[in-house]
C-alpha cells in the first residue's frame, strides 16, 4: 500500500481507520502499513487520542437560571432605544462582509471606466473637440460620416416631399 500521506488518498483514510469507520479489505491493508511507516502511525496515534479526549469531553451543565437570563437580555435588546440599534448596526464589526463586495465592485466600475473611455473611441479627438466637430478637412472618418449624414438628410426630404404629394386631395 501507497503511504496516504504521501498519495492522492491524503490523511482521510487515517482519519477513518482512526474513528472507526474503515471496514474489511482497507482496514487490514492500512493495519499492515501502518506497521512499516512512522509517519502514519504518529498521525494515526494522535487522531485517536483527540478521539478519545473528545470522549472523555463532558459539557459543562446549565445553570438553572439559564433561561431567565437569556429571556431578560432578549427583551433588553427588543426594548432599546432606536440610536442604540442605529449606532450597533454602523459598528464596524457589522460591515466587515460588505467590504470585499464593495471591493469587488469598484474593481469592475474601474475596469468599465478605464474600457469606456473617449479617447479611446475612433475619430475622436484628445484635446477636447467634441463627435459634431471636425477637426481637419482631411479626415477620413469625418468625411464619411457627414457624407452619410447629408445622404440621410436628402433621403428623408424625398419621404417628406412624397408623403406631401399624397395627402393633397384630388
Amino acid at each position: 500500500m501507497k503511504c496516504p500521506l504521501q498519495t492522492e488518498e491524503t490523511p482521510v483514510v487515517l482519519l477513518d481507520y482512526a474513528a472507526g469507520r474503515l471496514e474489511g479489505a482497507r482496514r487490514l491493508k492500512l493495519e499492515r502499513h501502518l506497521a512499516g511507516c512512522a509517519r502514519c502511525e504518529a498521525f494515526r496515534a494522535e487522531q485517536a487520542e483527540v478521539w478519545d479526549l473528545l470522549d472523555a469531553w463532558e459539557p459543562p451543565a446549565v445553570s438553572t437560571g439559564f433561561n431567565r437570563v437569556l429571556w431578560r437580555r432578549i427583551d433588553e435588546a427588543a426594548a432599546a432605544p432606536w440610536h442604540r440599534k442605529l449606532a450597533e448596526a454602523l459598528r464596524f464589526g457589522a460591515w466587515k462582509p460588505a467590504f470585499p463586495i464593495a471591493a469587488a465592485a469598484m474593481v469592475i466600475v474601474a475596469g468599465f471606466v478605464f474600457d469606456h473611455r473617449t479617447e479611446s473611441r475612433p475619430g475622436s479627438d484628445p484635446s477636447g473637440a467634441t463627435a459634431t466637430q471636425i477637426s481637419t478637412p482631411n479626415s477620413g472618418i469625418e468625411a464619411d460620416q457627414v457624407e452619410k449624414t447629408l445622404d440621410d438628410i436628402q433621403l428623408l426630404r424625398q419621404f417628406d416631399a412624397v408623403s406631401s404629394i399624397r395627402s393633397k386631395p384630388i
